[in-house]
């Protein structure tokens, strides 16, 4: 087993707030291995976002519903049924915020940062590029790019 496959996430303080796992090119293989490791259930942001979007719908409108896109990823640690979630594809909702006039973005950083009473230990898989410059850097790893 790798290191990267042996990366303790199950242990992440404090447990009811959100992690960030920062890691520009992760290996299915490796996600695979962390997932089983850490007793951890593997969720697609993009996935779930996809089927609640309805079929007739012409426009996505995700910056005027910052608050209800945290609701549901509250409600994912809800539903998780393993200790640890690991969150994929947020990616997609960052880089749509990112693009918005305003300033969705920090809006939804912050709210992000600042939720609390998550049912189950959540860390959000992103690449470094999309990390918020203000996280606490106790609630981030880091993988790098050259340990692949």
């Amino acid at each position: 087993m790798t290191a990267i496959s042996n990366l303790l996430l199950r242990n992440a303080r404090p447990d009811d707030r959100v992690h960030l796992l920062l890691w520009d090119t992760p290996n299915p293989v490796e996600l695979s291995q962390i997932t089983l490791y850490n007793g951890a259930q593997r969720v697609s942001y993009r996935e779930n976002l996809v089927q609640r979007i309805s079929p007739g719908a012409k426009f996505l409108t995700l910056h005027h519903q910052v608050d209800e896109e945290l609701e549901i990823i509250k409600s994912i640690c809800d539903q998780a049924v393993k200790p640890v979630v690991l969150l994929e594809g947020l990616d997609c909702l960052i880089t749509y915020l990112n693009t918005q006039p305003g300033d969705y973005i920090t809006l939804f950083w912050s709210s992000l940062e600042n939720t609390r009473k998550l049912h189950r230990l959540l860390w959000i898989l992103l690449p470094h590029k999309l990390a918020p410059k203000t996280w606490s850097e106790a609630r981030i790893k880091r993988i790098p790019s050259t340990s692949l």
